[in-house]
């Protein structure tokens, strides 16, 4: 004699099992099936991934990977920490997603307002290093995220060095991850959500609380060069300037400051440049956008999702609640105390 089925189950079918602990887990990360499996983390999981391998390079001697060049040591640390999990990303975010991050050529009509804002950002740099840490600030030497000091001996082939692995490759590779996937992720709450989040991670990214302000002042500017330009090259040449100035420039500024013999006087000088460089960016900026309007071109972001105002400012609060994020704002806090031992 057969049994009814039970209640749920259908005649002549097996139940359904529930699936394991790892399809469960799998089901919080990704969404979808096959070639239409896409991620679902908080884009601040990418962030996390890039503070705690940077945290790790702290705490690692990679000199070890090549004692005989440091140089080696710079690019395979740019390598594990912003181009490999920005790979990743892509990797399971969707066969197009590459195509979404504005990796487009800079066009000749965007140069004025790239190097506005490189110029920009070195001025104001030049005015919160000096306001926040003295004049003895300005003849330091520049370092990678606290970990590698450039050293240039002179030689033709060491400012080459120098450039591709002090000034390039991490300009390469921070707007990669910071403007071009970051910003795209974050869209989803507007551009100047995008904006704000973006440049908060990249300040904290270089855990360096005396320069903290610079890092935020940077990350703004590159980020509305982003979008300004449309294209994420176009911040990876302001950036790329920056960082040129960074190695290069900094004992030419002291020199100026001393040959002025007065910090009031230097201070309005490079304010004067600060001022000036800010209205020319501003006005580039504007110029391109009316440019875009007069030639219909479409949106280049996403249009935000959420439209009441109520729900836009709980996004802000979200992107801080999430526990990525409150675990990037842990590793910030240790490695500072690690710099400080």
């Amino acid at each position: 004699m057969k049994q009814a089925p039970q209640k749920g189950q259908s005649a002549g079918r097996a139940p359904k099992k529930k699936p394991g602990l790892m399809r469960r887990l799998l089901s919080h990360v990704f969404r979808g099936e096959g070639k239409e499996r896409v991620l679902v983390l908080t884009p601040t999981v990418l962030v996390l991934a890039t503070y705690v391998l940077l945290l790790l390079s702290k705490l690692i001697d990679l000199t070890l990977l090549n004692r005989e060049n440091e140089y080696y040591s710079v690019v395979i640390l740019q390598m594990m920490i912003f181009l490999l999990p920005g790979a990743i990303w892509c990797k399971f975010s969707g066969e197009k997603y590459i195509r979404r991050l504005r990796l487009r050529p800079i066009k000749a009509d965007s140069l004025v307002l790239i190097l506005s804002g490189a110029l920009l950002m070195i001025t104001s740099g030049l005015l919160c290093t000096v306001l926040f840490n003295g004049e003895s600030s300005l003849s330091g030497s520049f370092s990678l995220y606290n970990t590698f000091i450039s050293k240039d001996n002179g030689t033709v082939p060491a400012k080459i060095y120098l450039i591709l692995a002090y000034a390039a490759l991490p300009a390469i590779c921070e707007e990669f991850v910071y403007r071009g996937i970051l910003c795209h992720e974050l869209e989803r709450g507007g551009v100047l959500r995008a904006i704000v989040f973006s440049s908060l991670f990249f300040g904290l990214l270089h855990f360096d609380l005396k320069n903290l302000p610079v890092y935020l002042l940077c990350g703004v500017i590159l980020a509305i060069t982003c979008y300004a330009t449309r294209s994420v090259f176009g911040a990876v040449l302001a950036h790329f300037l920056y960082n040129i100035f960074g190695l290069f420039g900094q004992p030419y500024m002291s020199a100026l400051y001393q040959m002025t013999g007065s910090p009031r006087l230097f201070l309005i000088l490079v304010s004067f440049l600060a001022i000036a460089s800010a209205a020319v960016f501003c006005g580039e900026a504007a110029r391109l956008y009316r440019i875009y309007l007069r030639r219909a071109y479409p949106a280049d972001y996403r249009q935000p999702v959420l439209q009441k105002p109520a729900d836009i400012r709980n996004s802000y609060l979200d992107v801080v609640k999430a526990p990525s994020a409150i675990a990037c704002f842990g590793v910030y806090i240790i490695a500072l105390i690690i710099s400080w031992l």
